[in-house]
Order: structure tokens, then C-alpha cells, then sequence
């Protein structure tokens, strides 16, 4: 496919070189995608980056890519994998097309990945999945005690299955969501971050056991 986007007017870091490539492979949607065809095209658009070392007309499949695509762009919940293919989130899509148009990128954008927290469509209709959760049902209408593990793990849309990596993509998309209506005095989004804080302390110790794990389905 034939880019249309002007990648020498942008200044990106390398996981978002990788994103921006990602979302113009899958046409700004949620297609799965290849490894291999990522580690080629964002080579062919980004060559001084993603060249294998000592051989600058080949790309470079290893870690180069690999290991942003399950660091930076996983666990930050802007990508999903499953058998060496990739898709953008709703997150990811939203943040890719901020990075596609250089004239309404921000300093901090250029910088570093994690600043994206402004509330977006994406983190809107997140914050409309939490709203109806069980776990947030109950803690609105003084049964918090009773929440159980699978109400927590529905809450952050993941299951006891969910591997590492989309569990701690997760819990960053939905911290984010929380963390865009700090700000907001409705009395609906003041219970919605005292819930999320009642959350995050009474399963702790299931958020630690994931970060701790090798990877992989728990």
C-alpha cells in the first residue's frame, strides 16, 4: 500500500514510528497485522531506524521491533497480539491519528508516549463500559464488600486468562480513564475515582502477581 502520510515532517520516537505504521497498515482500524509485514513496512519508512545492523538495505525483525511492540505499545494498551499478529486498539487508533498530523501534536506527544491522557473518544466509551460494570454497580450502592475477583478482573475487561502483557495494557487504558476526569466535580465522576482507589488497594495483590509473572496466560 502506498503511504500517504509525510513521514519525514514527523519526529517520533521509535514505539511510535512503529505505531504510526501499524495504523497505516490497518487503515486507521483494528485489522490484525503481521509481524513481519510491520517490521518491513515501518523499515521502509523509517530505514535509519529499523535497518539490521551492518546491512542497512535489509530490515531488521528482532528486537528492534519486537520489543516496543510489548513494552511501550502493549502494556500501555495502545496494541493487542495474538500469533504474531498485531492490531491497534481504539486507544491506539485515537493516538496514532494525533501523530499523523504534526500541527496538532503537542511537545509532550513528540516526546514520550505515556503523556497521552487527555479525555478522548476512546477513553469516553471506556469510561461508559466502567460505568455499567458490576463491580462499580456494586460499590455505588454501598455493597463494596462484596465484590469479587471476577467482578475486578471484569472491570479492567480482562479474564483470569487474559495474558500479561493485555492485562497490564488494561489497567493503563483504564487508569488513564480514570485519571482524564481527576478534574471533573460531577458527583457521578467523584465516586467513580473513589471506586477505582478501593479497587486498586483491595486487589493489590492481584495486579502484583501479574506484573511479577513471566508472561504468558496466568
Amino acid at each position: 500500500m502506498k503511504s500517504r502520510i509525510n513521514y519525514s515532517s514527523l519526529k517520533l520516537t521509535r514505539s511510535q514510528k512503529i505505531l504510526v505504521t501499524l495504523y497505516e497498515l490497518s487503515e486507521g482500524t483494528n485489522k490484525q497485522i503481521r509481524f513481519e509485514d510491520i517490521a518491513v513496512n515501518v523499515f521502509l519508512n523509517f530505514k535509519a531506524d529499523f535497518q539490521l545492523k551492518g546491512y542497512p538495505e535489509h530490515p531488521d525483525t528482532g528486537d528492534i521491533v519486537h520489543k516496543p511492540l510489548y513494552s511501550e505499545l502493549k502494556k500501555g494498551g495502545y496494541v493487542l497480539s495474538g500469533n504474531k499478529y498485531f492490531s491497534l486498539t481504539p486507544k491506539g487508533i485515537e493516538y496514532a491519528k494525533r501523530l499523523v498530523k504534526p500541527a496538532t501534536n503537542s511537545i509532550e506527544d513528540s516526546k514520550n508516549i505515556k503523556t497521552f491522557v487527555k479525555l478522548t473518544a476512546d477513553q469516553q466509551k471506556e469510561l461508559e463500559r466502567i460505568k455499567n460494570s458490576t463491580a462499580v454497580d456494586l460499590y455505588l450502592n454501598g455493597k463494596k464488600e462484596e465484590i469479587l475477583d471476577i467482578d475486578f478482573y471484569s472491570y479492567l475487561g480482562v479474564t483470569v486468562r487474559t495474558n500479561k502483557f493485555d492485562f497490564l495494557g488494561r489497567l493503563t487504558t483504564v487508569e488513564e480513564a480514570i485519571k482524564a476526569i481527576k478534574e471533573k466535580s460531577d458527583e457521578l465522576y467523584i465516586r467513580l475515582r473513589e471506586c477505582h482507589k478501593f479497587l486498586m488497594e483491595r486487589f493489590k495483590e492481584n495486579i502484583e502477581f501479574v506484573q511479577k509473572s513471566k508472561g504468558g496466560h496466568r
